[in-house]
């Protein structure tokens, strides 16, 4: 068959030696992976849309490392590795834009850092336990900030933070573009866009995905769909499926930009329900909110993702946290899906009773560097490497329980609402009362 060229959808039947479905990031790394490591592997890729229409290139654009989420790795892998697993994530940043740098990737990359910052009493001290944790460390980046400085990098809303200096910014769906180019052009990886899985068959010693107007026929897959796993029961088990709000605004003067913070600096607050924002190169502010939608059972993927319907959340912080931009209008807005584990970590795997099936989900809202990690675990997995990537804790699924639906659906979303409700009342300077305290403590992914 004939390389397809951009665009270019499966029709009839095609083989390969690995099928990677997804073309975001997961799926464009591992198959760039696996051609680096095998460049005599045959590698095919299907994407139900075009590469980066999924959380890929829809996500806030920030490029940075595992070590904020040190107290989770450390639950999950012990004090030494979860320093080895942290220090790689710090190298995936540095690997991603050394790629983009060595194959003219232009993604709009500003290395200003990020800064996890305080916009309320409640929030103020949040990277506490994560300091204490990686003191002495090596590759820890965090640098505490006072009051004044982090308003002056920031926004005039904030109290104090802490800088990541190691971090950058960039234009999401340049990245994942850019990744295709290379994965085609450079690496002879075949990509159908507009070609969705319909299913997997298991026949003889190949697997088949099986799509609208063809097939493949492959020694092994990779599902790299993101939240779209929720559609296996077994996955969707480990998981809460959530949404962000994310809005752009119109390119502004200088004067006004200069309200959101230091250019290509990204921010995020501490409040559960994060609140994340940064500039452009074209002089827009990108503004994001977590956890504002809740998806039930295997539709929650496919009913988040579009144009924000309401937003009136998304407003009332823009306007809370940037103050000298209260009231500019949004040029656009969306929501995406994120797939949040019981340990706000990744993890890949075997798909429960298919032996050459593997997949890679969970990012939880931060997967444009460790995404790059997880591209290196799935090529070790598929090629049955026995090494550090095969053997790391990101290999096993997350240990909790989470309620069988429609009970985690009707509960997530009291829960929710008890969340935004704790949240309004402590950014007002009010107690929250006592009843919607008590059900915001109930959100799964706090027991870690």
């Amino acid at each position: 068959m004939e390389p397809p060229t951009q665009g270019t959808a499966l029709r009839g039947r095609t083989t390969a030696d690995v099928c990677i479905v997804g073309g975001g990031y997961t799926g464009l790394w591992t198959a760039l992976e696996l051609k680096i490591r095998r460049p005599d592997l045959d590698v095919c890729l299907v994407e139900a849309g075009v590469c980066g229409s999924g959380a890929s290139g829809t996500n806030a654009g920030m490029l940075m490392n595992l070590w904020p989420k040190f107290p989770s790795l450390e639950a999950l892998a012990g004090r030494t590795e979860a320093t080895w697993l942290a220090q790689q994530s710090s190298n995936a940043v540095e690997d991603v834009i050394g790629f983009c740098r060595d194959h003219g990737i232009e993604a709009h990359i500003e290395r200003r850092g990020w800064l996890w910052a305080s916009s309320s009493p409640a929030q103020d001290g949040a990277w506490t336990e994560s300091l204490n944790l990686v003191e002495g460390l090596d590759g820890t980046p965090f640098r505490v900030l006072d009051g004044d400085t982090a308003r002056a990098l920031g926004s005039t809303a904030l109290r104090g933070g802490v800088l990541d200096p190691t971090s950058a910014t960039l234009q999401p769906a340049l990245l994942v573009r850019g990744l295709r180019r290379v994965a085609v052009e450079r690496y002879g990886v075949r990509i159908y866009e507009h070609t969705p899985m319909r299913a997997t068959e298991e026949r003889g010693n190949r697997t088949h995905v099986v799509t609208p107007h063809g097939r493949v026929e492959a020694g092994a897959v990779v599902l790299a769909i993101n939240a779209w796993m929720s559609a296996f029961a077994h996955v969707r088990r480990t998981m809460v499926m959530s949404a962000s709000d994310n809005a752009i605004t119109r390119p502004l003067p200088a004067e006004l930009l200069a309200g959101a913070g230091d250019p290509g600096l990204g921010v995020s607050d501490s409040t559960r329900m994060l609140n994340y924002w940064r500039t452009t190169r074209d002089g827009r502010v990108v503004f994001g909110k977590g956890g504002v939608g809740l998806g039930f059972r295997q539709h929650g993927a496919r009913s988040m993702f579009g144009p924000v319907r309401r937003d009136a959340i998304i407003r009332r912080e823009f306007d809370r946290l940037l103050p000298a931009l209260a009231g500019e209008d949004f040029a656009a807005t969306w929501r995406a899906p994120v797939e949040y584990t019981l340990t706000s970590l990744p993890y890949f795997r075997q798909l429960p009773g298919r032996s050459r099936v593997w997949f890679g989900t969970g990012y939880s809202g931060d997967g444009v560097g460790p995404s790059r990690m997880g591209g290196r675990i799935l090529a070790s997995l598929v090629l049955g490497e026995d090494d550090e990537w095969s053997n790391c804790a990101f290999t096993q699924p997350p240990r909790g329980w989470l309620p069988p639906e429609p009970f985690r659906f009707l509960g997530g979303q009291v829960v929710k609402h008890a969340m935004i409700s704790k949240e309004r009342a402590e950014n007002d300077g009010r107690t929250p009362g006592s009843v919607v305290g008590a059900l915001s403590r109930l959100d799964p992914t706090t027991w870690v």
